[in-house]
């Protein structure tokens, strides 16, 4: 399978540049037929903490682009939009869809990152979701989840192969952002791929590294700080095969109650 990251530097709360953006940078890069392409955290506005201007109107636009790339492309497309369901209820998530339109999955962001007031705003899910895609089940997370390792075990116990993540995570932590990634794919024998965005937004900068890890720890890309697309082709055979030799995650099923 190959997953395609679209590393975007997203103009502050202006959804209609972000969406040109995003069309101009998926129309100018080669993607096989049924890829999985990632886009950042709420990439139609940045991470901001307004959900006025960060929330989809009734007509889902975020939604609506990445089904009408999907099917242009015929490829999966994955990214982070904001919904408000109630008064008082609003959703960081992820949502991904098939080329036919049919949403394949929709994950509300279950760590809201409480430093820069996101759970004031959004609220947490509550349930880690799967989905599947080229016959690979996979467990999409969105930034701060990823410093919780106990959300992804659960998930790789329900036999996700490949986790994702989309971000917005700032600079000044970015070394965390790519360890941890490797750590996540490392202690679950599972591919992981995480886009981040690139630029500045009005508190924070961000330099991409948007990356790939192998089942292994082995780093099968890293961005650098600019916007671009980058691709990377996974071998589901050859980690089942390890899975199969390797016995962590039996051993962690068999002493599930240490």
């Amino acid at each position: 399978m190959q997953v395609v990251a679209i590393q975007l530097d997203m103009v502050w709360e202006d959804r209609a540049a972000n969406h040109q953006r995003v069309e101009q940078l998926v129309d100018a890069t080669a993607i096989a037929p049924g890829s999985l392409v990632m886009l950042p955290e709420m990439f139609e506005t940045g991470f901001s903490m307004n959900p006025e201007r960060t929330k989809q109107s009734e007509d889902r636009e975020g939604e609506a682009l990445l089904r009408r790339l999907a099917a242009k492309y015929d490829v999966a497309m994955m990214g982070g939009v904001v919904n408000e369901y109630s008064a008082g209820d609003v959703a960081n998530e992820c949502v991904a869809f098939a080329p036919d339109g049919r949403e394949l999955v929709r994950y509300r962001k279950m760590r809201p990152f409480s430093l820069s007031g996101e759970a004031d705003h959004y609220g947490a899910g509550t349930q880690y979701r799967l989905f599947e895609w080229q016959g690979v089940k996979i467990a999409p997370f969105v930034c701060y989840d990823l410093r919780f390792p106990e959300l992804f075990r659960a998930a790789v116990k329900d036999g996700a192969e490949l986790i994702t993540l989309i971000a917005c995570w700032p600079a000044k932590r970015s070394e965390h952002w790519v360890r941890l990634m490797q750590a996540r794919a490392i202690e679950n024998l599972a591919y992981v791929v995480g886009v981040n965005r690139c630029g500045e937004e009005p508190s924070l900068k961000f330099d991409g590294r948007s990356s790939a890890f192998d089942h292994l720890g082995n780093c099968l890309f890293e961005a650098s700080d600019q916007v671009q697309a980058l691709k990377t082709e996974l071998d589901f055979g050859e980690l089942r095969r390890w899975r199969e030799k390797f016995p962590a995650l039996r051993d962690l099923k068999a002493n599930a109650d240490l």
